[in-house]
């Protein structure tokens, strides 16, 4: 096409900055990333024996509460260590 810049020898704008490099600025990023993914490694021991003994009428419930905590604590803890 005639009259339109050409983009050869350019080189690209400058990104903003990436969410992932926006929050390991913030103070409380590493230590809500540690607890996460320790808690990731820790909540499944809890599973057995709650299942196993039972917590009466609201086994299910706490089992729930438990599994949706897993899956905070993986998303909390995703990126810990990562460079």
């Amino acid at each position: 096409m005639t009259g339109s810049p050409s983009t050869v020898g350019r080189s690209p704008p400058a990104e903003a900055e990436s969410p992932t490099q926006a929050s390991s600025s913030l103070p409380l990023t590493r230590p809500i990333r540690w607890l996460g993914f320790w808690a990731a490694i820790v909540l499944p021991a809890v599973y057995l024996p709650v299942l196993s003994l039972g917590i009466g009428t609201h086994t299910g419930a706490v089992f729930l509460g438990l599994l949706g905590c897993q899956l905070l604590a993986l998303l909390a803890g995703h990126h810990y260590k990562r460079p």
